[in-house]
């Protein structure tokens, strides 16, 4: 059903605009948009095209920039208080949609996808299915996916190969793959992964789904309590415990990233979506290899994969003036642009494109990270939580908190995990 709105939306869309000839971006011209992001890779490429986007409309740009937790709290105050002062924000679909349209926070973009406010070279299907539809609530148009990103195993091959070590073949090699990079170079901490409350469920969706567990019982009903679910909670959180840097329970993506870039891990299971960033240190491009996380000694490889996008707050007063930003932000010039630096593109055309192909294939490095995207799209899910359609925080934080307990070594994963199965089924009621 999504799919033949979006292709009504697209039809309607492109007619209306021919009809009116020549599509105006200065309609606009003298205007101000607010738009708020997340300090996130894509964040950082666009900031040097900003002043573009205002050449071609004549459009002002007010853009706030924050780190994650600081972001997600200030986005939600807005949203909450019903400020008309935001125009577009960035959102994670998987995390929020359900709840962020059912409270009215979002702009129906169908409704401008249909009108004359819409280019007639957007071509909005040309979006991965996927990824366009992760935007998509109850049939309403909700955002516009910017990236395709999911967690990849990145390893130090150089000090694999100076301790004649191999690659994990499985993901329960890896305590003993660790305890020997200890042992040879103490100087490198063999693992870093996210500690954080709140953040673990991105990273941690691998090792449960490897480990032949599940965010859901057979029965559809949430649960960390099933075999493989709980192994993979031990093992991420043995990882981290015993092979880990001081302070992992503090760390998020920022100080994970920050240490695999400067050189002092061996091994993580990170965002693909900072791979320009670690390429940008010194060493990084040539002794970094990168693929999916390794399977689990069960054969399965269930990696997790994901979106961005950026939306329009229901609440805004300059939604039209908005669209034209989404617009060029999602555009396939812009997504070319950033695709260059690292920014894995949403739109197929650009995603398959010879551009980008051939960007890939000047170095090992990125040829290794494209392959290991096209294998997260083709096999991986978007579900790293236990299932509930509004109350998805919540589920990441009794996730978080069980992940802690099992860091600090203040419980183990099969009683931690299944002493909130009361918790998550009720998130689902």
């Amino acid at each position: 059903m999504r799919v033949l709105t979006a292709g009504i939306l697209l039809a309607l869309s492109t007619a209306s605009a021919f009809a009116q000839g020549t599509f105006d971006w200065r309609k606009h011209d003298g205007e101000t948009v607010n738009v708020m992001l997340n300090n996130l890779a894509w964040t950082q490429a666009m900031r040097e095209h900003m002043d573009a986007f205002t050449e071609k409309t004549g459009i002002k740009l007010r853009v706030e920039t924050f780190s994650e937790e600081q972001y997600r709290s200030r986005l939600t105050t807005l949203l909450q208080g019903g400020s008309s002062d935001l125009d577009v924000y960035m959102t994670l679909p998987s995390r929020e949609a359900p709840l962020f349209e059912s409270s009215g926070w979002y702009a129906d973009l169908g409704a401008m996808l249909k009108g004359a406010a819409t280019d007639p070279a957007y071509e909005y299907d040309d979006f991965s299915k996927a990824l366009r539809d992760s935007g998509v609530v109850s049939e309403k148009v909700t955002s516009v996916p910017i990236n395709v990103e999911g967690p990849l195993f990145y390893w130090r091959h150089d000090i694999f190969e100076k301790c004649g070590i191999e690659k994990p073949a499985t993901l329960e090699a890896l305590t003993a793959t660790a305890a020997k990079l200890k042992e040879c170079d103490a100087s490198i901490t063999p693992w870093a992964a996210r500690g954080l409350r709140g953040t673990v469920g991105y990273p941690l969706g691998g090792f449960v789904y490897n480990s032949g567990g599940d965010f859901k019982d057979a029965d559809g009903k949430a649960t960390l309590c099933l075999p493989g679910t709980v192994k993979g909670i031990g093992l991420y959180g043995e990882m981290l415990r015993e092979y880990g840097p001081p302070g992992a329970t503090n760390h998020t993506f920022t100080q994970v990233i920050d240490q695999i870039a400067q050189g002092r891990v061996a091994m993580t299971n990170e965002s693909s979506n900072e791979f320009a960033t670690i390429m940008k240190y010194p060493g990084r491009p040539e002794d970094i290899s990168v693929g999916v996380l390794p399977k689990g000694e069960n054969g399965v490889s269930k990696p997790i994969v994901i979106n961005w996008s950026l939306a329009i707050s229901g609440k805004s007063e300059r939604q039209e003036a908005a669209w034209y930003f989404l617009q060029w932000a999602t555009g396939k010039e812009i997504q070319g642009t950033l695709a260059k630096n690292g920014i894995a593109p949403s739109r197929v055309s650009v995603f398959n494109g010879e551009d980008f192909k051939g960007w890939a294939s000047e170095s090992r490095a990125r040829g290794e990270w494209l392959n290991a995207l096209l294998e997260i799209s083709q096999t991986g899910v978007s579900l790293y939580q236990t299932p509930t359609l509004t109350r998805t925080p919540e589920a990441r934080e009794i996730l978080s908190n069980v992940v802690q307990q099992v860091i600090l070594g203040q419980s183990d994963a099969q009683t931690a995990a299944c002493a909130v199965t009361d918790q998550v089924q009720a998130l689902q009621q």
